[in-house]
């Protein structure tokens, strides 16, 4: 991304420019930004995408009120490597995040790279991240060192270390051991004997997670990260990493005939994002960006938990047993979806084939 000097009209203009997006109107003070980072969902799990696809109403609804990009690409296939290139606007290669972070990895996104927070706040911005970071979680590395000054969130995935409940993983795993039991032998395909914990700031806050509640809690966050900062005066910037769709998959309610564990799931992210683009709107119709993409596709060995390629199958790939999704090179693997609303600013109901 550069020095810290680069303005946040850059950033975003390095990415909007070229595919003609800006509409003919003036804006009076600063825009407020929010990007929204579905975890491991598919190009066709948005109605918009894939008419097979049911459970995103408000998705398509911000897809007809916005711009949608149909040849949108995360910069890796995995979720460290693609947040650092997100938050930097360099690909692995050049930031130096090449691979996932661990429990037990001491390092994280180098301290040298820097951040699209720490630009927006030289700039005056009000920052927040809320959900996954997966990006270090030790030290300076952590999300209030790397240019946020606020945090709510789980350090990395929440299938790295025990939680509440085991969901809907596959293979299934136990819950985290209660006190004054034995602890059981870890597996190596399953959780680790580390509670996950959930973290406000530098603060643990629950440790277990509790998942069933985590979409919610999130969302709250959210409404009030963008509450403080509008009653503020001051512009916002807010990243929001979602555990959906992420296994484990813990719907809030048993699935409707038909829709499955994952169709219910999707359904609750949907509606998640449906309110934060309402609470924006509430708070000034046309001051805020809003991005919505995915970190990387969907995890394909997870079979019936995992989303939909769309069109971008793989055949060849899958003649062969392998995957066309998340950790190959595949379109599958990398091709997210991609939304972007500013009433005013970005045109509504354009489609967009521009490579990005």
């Amino acid at each position: 991304m550069g020095t810290p000097s680069l303005s946040p009209w850059a950033v975003l203009v390095l990415a909007v420019v070229p595919v003609a997006l800006w509409a003919p109107r003036v804006v009076s003070r600063q825009p407020n930004f929010i990007v929204i980072l579905a975890d491991d969902v598919g190009w066709g799990d948005l109605g918009a995408n894939w008419a097979e696809t049911k459970e995103t109403p408000h998705l398509d609804q911000l897809a007809a009120e916005g711009t949608r990009f149909v040849d949108f690409h995360s910069a890796a296939s995995t979720c460290s490597p693609s947040r650092a290139s997100l938050l930097t606007g360099r690909l692995g290669v050049r930031n130096g995040v090449t691979h996932n972070f661990s429990i037990t990895s001491l390092g994280g996104l180098p301290l040298n790279e820097t951040t699209l927070a720490e630009v927006l706040r030289e700039a005056g911005y009000t920052t927040g991240a809320i959900g996954k970071w997966h990006l270090g979680h030790h030290g300076r590395h952590h999300p209030n060192s790397r240019g946020f000054d606020y945090y709510f969130g789980i350090p990395y995935s929440h299938d790295m270390g025990c939680t509440d409940s085991p969901g809907y993983n596959l293979p299934p795993c136990p819950p985290c051991p209660r006190h004054g039991t034995a602890a059981r032998v870890a597996r190596k395909d399953c959780y680790t004997e580390v509670a996950l914990p959930l973290l406000e700031n530098v603060t643990i806050v629950q440790q277990p997670v509790e998942l069933g509640s985590l979409a919610a809690r999130y969302a709250e966050e959210a409404t009030r990260f963008i509450q403080r900062a509008s009653h503020s005066g001051r512009p916002f910037f807010l990243y929001l990493a979602l555990a959906h769709m992420h296994v484990p998959l813990t719907p809030p309610l048993p699935p409707a005939p038909g829709r499955g564990i994952y169709g219910a799931t999707l359904g609750e992210m949907d509606a998640l994002v449906g309110r934060i683009k309402e609470v924006a709107d509430s708070h000034g119709k046309g001051d805020t960006l809003l991005w919505f993409t995915g970190d990387n596709g969907p995890w394909a060995q997870k079979c019936e938990l995992a989303g939909r390629l769309g069109p971008f199958v793989g055949a060849w790939q899958r003649q062969r047993g392998g995957s066309s999704a998340k950790q190959t090179t595949w379109e599958g693997g990398h091709r997210v979806p991609a939304l972007v609303y500013w009433p005013g600013r970005v045109p509504a109901k354009r489609t967009s084939h521009a490579l990005l």
